[in-house]
């Protein structure tokens, strides 16, 4: 079998007339993630501290209990982005170093917010006074699942190898959590939780089962139903035994949203600048390339109305606190590309556009009409992190820089 990193000209070449894609940058993030092994190794550590000084996860400090959540969100994460991974190499070895499109997009994902756990347990850490729970919603979400439904075969069976194999780390979780009960209600909270790994174990097990003639699409879909759900209630499973009091905690939200026809173009409150980054929007108004950008891209846009609702559920997110702007970073805080939205990420879990962001993911909007050898189309869709700085410049369809 080929290293991942170094796949040769066949490999290339036969990933190529499949259309896979290069898993350079995911094998690059599972590398920069793999100190989340050495995280939950303190994780426990810290479990066990907490019975010798007389407490328990009930009453830990909110930063231990933060800690926690963190370290097992990022764990979990973790390992379902690396299993995916190897399980497409191990079903095709012709291929290995490249995936499917919708693997290499679910892999990102995990990968992805798995690093946003694990700066939240070093805050953690870090800051005794740090309440994970006043930041973000929890229990927290799996990132949204990609791919159709069904969705293809090759990545249905990589999720039924990847996805199972977390039990195992579930039921450790479940294990020192009845360690740490005392009191009859906690008990009875240790009930609830078992009850729901349960669920997950019998929607595994039904996925497993059920896989090996899952020759339809219609049985596909049945199937990958219940391995995703089975790897969300896991999901949380471990996050109730990493910090009980989160049992019975609410879900995700959709937010609303009406448009003014005045904001519209043409409207008398209509503002072409609406969707560029407030911190740079005066610098992009002054770019003659940028103006006429703006000008073309809403002039293109078949549907403006659409475009400004996805703009007002993002500012209803932000203004209930669901999502926070990013700053503070090395890398600018907007995007890219013309009209250069802000990026945000993800406090509390939410619905925008139809789509669940989950915490703490970072996220921004990508509206504009692409080049003919992109399709040629015009796009609103919303781009998940991490993102990386660059000097590059897109003005739009035809004017690049």
């Amino acid at each position: 079998m080929n290293e991942p990193q170094r796949p040769g000209i066949t490999t290339r070449v036969r990933a190529a007339l499949r259309g896979e894609r290069d898993a350079g940058d995911l094998e690059a993030l599972r590398a920069a993630g793999n100190w989340v092994y050495a995280e939950l190794g303190k994780a426990e550590q810290t479990r066990s501290q907490l019975l010798a000084d007389g407490r328990n996860l009930w009453t830990a400090p909110p930063a231990t209990g933060g800690y926690l959540v963190a370290c097992w969100n990022a764990f979990y994460l973790h390992s379902l982005g690396a299993s995916l991974l190897d399980a497409d190499y191990a079903t095709d070895p012709r291929t290995v170093g490249y995936v499917p499109p919708v693997t290499f997009e679910q892999a990102w994902s995990w990968f992805a917010a798995a690093e946003g756990w694990l700066s939240h347990a070093r805050q953690a850490e870090s800051n005794p006074d740090y309440n994970l729970a006043h930041l973000v919603m929890l229990p927290a979400d799996l990132p949204a699942w990609a791919g159709p439904d069904p969705c293809p075969l090759a990545h249905l069976r990589a999720l039924m190898t990847a996805i199972p194999p977390v039990r195992a780390q579930v039921e450790l979780a479940l294990f020192d959590l009845e360690k740490h009960a005392q009191s009859e209600s906690q008990r009875h909270t240790v009930n609830t939780v078992r009850q729901q790994a349960a669920e997950a174990a019998a929607a595994a097990d039904y996925a497993q089962t059920l896989s090996a003639s899952a020759t339809t699409p219609r049985l596909r879909s049945l199937t990958q139903a219940h391995i995703r759900r089975s790897a969300g209630i896991w999901f949380k499973v471990g996050q109730f035994a990493a910090m009980p009091s989160l049992v019975g905690a609410r879900s995700a939200k959709t937010i609303a949203s009406r448009i003014d026809p005045q904001v519209l173009p043409g409207g008398s409150r209509f503002d072409p600048w609406c969707l560029t980054d407030p911190d740079s929007r005066a610098q992009w108004q002054s770019d003659p390339q940028a103006r006429e950008a703006i000008a073309a891209m809403w002039e293109a846009d078949p549907d403006p109305a659409h475009t400004l609702t996805i703009h007002a559920q993002i500012q209803a997110a932000l203004a209930s606190g669901a999502i926070v702007p990013v700053t503070g970073d090395t890398m600018a805080s907007h995007f890219y590309s013309c009209p250069w939205y802000p990026m945000y990420q993800v406090r509390r879990r939410v619905k925008i556009n139809g789509e669940r962001l989950s915490v703490p993911q970072r996220f921004t909007l990508d509206v504009g009409l692409r080049p003919p050898n992109r399709g040629g189309k015009f796009v609103r869709r919303i781009v998940r992190g991490p993102f990386a700085s660059t000097y590059e410049v897109d003005y739009g369809a035809n004017r690049r820089r």
